[in-house]
């Protein structure tokens, strides 16, 4: 028989990528939770992590272990809310870009909502400035945001270089400007980009702006127009602009959390945590 508990151990390191950080997150000295590992490598009969450099790196054997612990996790969470007064309750208030939340939203709620089936989740998808606002002022507990001046207490989770994208019909014509489907001016990636566009002399122009994601996408998709993402949230749908296309390279965005001030409740800090879980398996697929 499998025990969650292990497997607790074991996603914690998927999830931090070592043994130390692992130990901290399940509240467990590092030495029992590398005898976690050790007992389930030991009933499975496979190696489930192998050392890289300071931290640790999943084998394949481990790679199908994770969605199976995690599954089994959920399950026995759900069942222990159901069915006992154990469980949270309450709302979480969550904040997230609109384009973020086409990203990850549906994956935090499949990590998030069988373990905590009582806690209602309500989301703000608006701009990081304005959710860091909404934050700052206690009206979001928590926010999925990009990092900009003036935010306290960011908890980094991902760097990830911002590159120029297009459906795969989009051809510009030599010398003509740069067509951009981009956000709103408060946007801090059509900010970067615009800077970056001066710095490069390359012409562009703004043919279509939208404080919706759907809208700017369905865009670009359509060959139109070039956008501005993240590289690792690209889809099969565009391609990458480069240099033989004339544009430059756009800086690197960086993605966390913020906390509204004073005490984080458990519902909060469980979503947080399903957050950070998704991004953990986003930069993993990355990887691999």
């Amino acid at each position: 028989m499998l025990d969650t508990d292990q497997l607790r151990s074991f996603l914690a390191i998927v999830d931090t990528g070592s043994f130390t950080k692992a130990a901290e997150r399940v509240n467990k000295t590092q030495s029992a939770v590398s005898m976690h590992v050790r007992r389930l490598e030991e009933l499975l009969d496979r190696t489930l992590f192998v050392k890289q450099g300071r931290g640790a790196k999943l084998t394949e054997d481990g790679e199908r272990l994770v969605e199976h612990a995690r599954r089994m996790v959920q399950v026995e969470a759900g069942a222990l809310a159901a069915l006992s007064r154990k469980g949270l309750r309450g709302e979480v208030r969550l904040g997230i870009p609109d384009d973020y939340a086409e990203a990850f939203l549906a994956d935090i709620l499949t990590r998030f909502a069988p373990r905590h089936p009582f806690v209602e989740v309500s989301a703000v998808c608006d701009g990081s400035q304005d959710i860091g606002r909404l934050v700052a002022t206690g009206e979001i507990d928590v926010a999925l945001v990009t990092d900009h001046e003036g935010l306290r207490g960011f908890e980094l989770l991902r760097e990830d270089r911002l590159v120029f994208i297009a459906g795969r019909r989009f051809s510009r014509a030599d010398g003509a400007p740069l067509p951009l489907a981009s956000g709103s001016m408060s946007c801090l990636w059509r900010r970067m980009t615009d800077s970056a566009l001066r710095d490069a002399a390359l012409p562009a122009h703004h043919l279509f702006n939208s404080r919706n994601y759907s809208a700017i996408a369905s865009v670009a998709r359509a060959g139109l127009a070039a956008m501005v993402m993240p590289q690792s949230m690209v889809g099969p749908e565009y391609r990458i602009l480069g240099p033989a296309d004339g544009v430059p390279e756009l800086p690197e965005s960086r993605m966390g959390l913020i906390y509204k001030a004073g005490r984080v409740t458990p519902e909060t800090e469980a979503l947080a945590q399903a957050i950070r879980e998704t991004v953990a398996a986003v930069e993993r697929r990355k990887a691999a």
